[in-house]
């Protein structure tokens, strides 16, 4: 009997990290396909990522670019459509909040394909980000919602999702972190630069609602001071580049704080390890932390990885000079003692429990 056809799609680099252990299982099972959307880059400028995790080529690329989050989500549903008419699988499958997962989810519903949706049930309860619009519809048009956890699930019952349509599948992010940390042990980037471990702070800042000029400008502002104190690696977003570089008046950052260009996630693991804080509004980032040890600040009012708050391996800090300044230095200046450790390794398995349950749901299902 031959393999059913299954498609993931992806289309950022996170995407890609978070499913860089479910891809191969995927392969093992299903005659899998992969789609890349191009929605952040190009595969070219991708092609690393997919060879420092061994990952196989995307069998499609949608190259959409940059845009509009209309005109970006809309080019990838009018170039997805003819793919998946095409292909005609099985199942879809997407993880998270992007524009790439929403028009995959959307793509799929409309021409009654089961649809995946991995990453589902997180909620930070913010209209006003983009990625919480995308995450709501996506759970909602989706055949089967996969969450990460109880907490997720609670979410999706409390909107009216059914049981039958729920799974407490563990997080990716975890198992992706797990799997690559001892690929990362090798990195020296650190080192390049002249900080030991646990003398600097790692900075990561890209989020829409933190790069608007007068929320960026506060931001950096409390971490010029500080930077004072502590020197940050910050390795910058495209689009927070592109922010600081036009603001008025300009401002300028302290000598401590290293500006580098976008690095690759073994790089980034092994910086995370080694830090003496991670101040972050990336949501990947945050669980790599927790699974790390690191000690972890979130610039933002609010988490879809609650859990992680609750459990006091993270703090929410905020995102301006003012609430940095009232949390960072004391958390700082305690480093670990201030963080509780969180054990996610009981969380170890959710690329297994991911393909297996895809694979149960699709022999079960009598459209098929």
């Amino acid at each position: 009997m031959p393999q059913p056809k299954a498609i993931t799609v992806i289309g950022t680099r996170p995407e890609i990290i978070k499913l860089s252990p479910v891809i191969p299982l995927l392969a093992d099972v299903f005659n899998h396909r992969l789609v890349h959307s191009g929605q952040h880059y190009s595969y070219a400028l991708d092609a690393c990522f997919f060879e420092e995790l061994c990952l196989p080529a995307p069998d499609h690329r949608l190259e959409v670019g940059s845009a509009s989050h209309g005109v970006q989500t809309a080019r990838i549903l009018a170039r997805l459509e003819p793919v998946l008419l095409d292909e005609v699988p099985a199942a879809v499958i997407a993880l998270g909040d992007t524009n790439t997962t929403l028009a995959a989810m959307l793509a799929a519903a409309k021409l009654q394909i089961p649809a995946i949706h991995l990453e589902a049930g997180c909620r930070s309860f913010n209209r006003a980000m983009p990625e919480e619009i995308n995450r709501v519809v996506a759970d909602h048009v989706a055949t089967w919602c996969f969450a990460p956890g109880e907490w997720e699930r609670g979410h999706l019952r409390s909107e009216g999702i059914p049981d039958d349509r729920l799974q407490v599948v563990g997080s990716t992010a975890i198992d992706a972190c797990l799997r690559n940390a001892p690929l990362a042990s090798g990195r020296t980037l650190g080192q390049q630069l002249g900080l030991a471990p646990d003398t600097y702070v790692l900075l990561t800042l890209h989020r829409a609602e933190n790069t608007v000029p007068v929320t960026l400008r506060s931001i950096l502002a409390g971490i010029n001071e500080l930077a004072e104190t502590w020197p940050f690696i910050f390795p910058i977003h495209p689009r927070t580049r592109a922010v600081l570089d036009t603001l008025e008046p300009p401002i300028a950052l302290h000598p401590q704080i290293r500006v580098i260009e976008p690095i690759g996630y073994l790089d980034i693991l092994r910086l995370t390890s080694d830090a003496r804080a991670v101040i972050t509004d990336s949501g990947g980032l945050q669980e790599e932390a927790a699974a790390l040890g690191t000690p972890l600040m979130i610039a933002r009012q609010e988490t879809e990885w609650a859990y992680l708050v609750e459990a006091g391996a993270a703090v929410l800090v905020g995102n301006t000079q003012e609430t940095l300044m009232n949390a960072a230095p004391n958390l700082l200046r305690a480093g670990r003692d201030a963080f509780a450790a969180v054990d996610v390794t009981t969380q170890r398995g959710a690329a297994k429990r991911i393909v297996a349950g895809i694979e149960a749901l699709l022999s079960a299902d009598d459209r098929l």
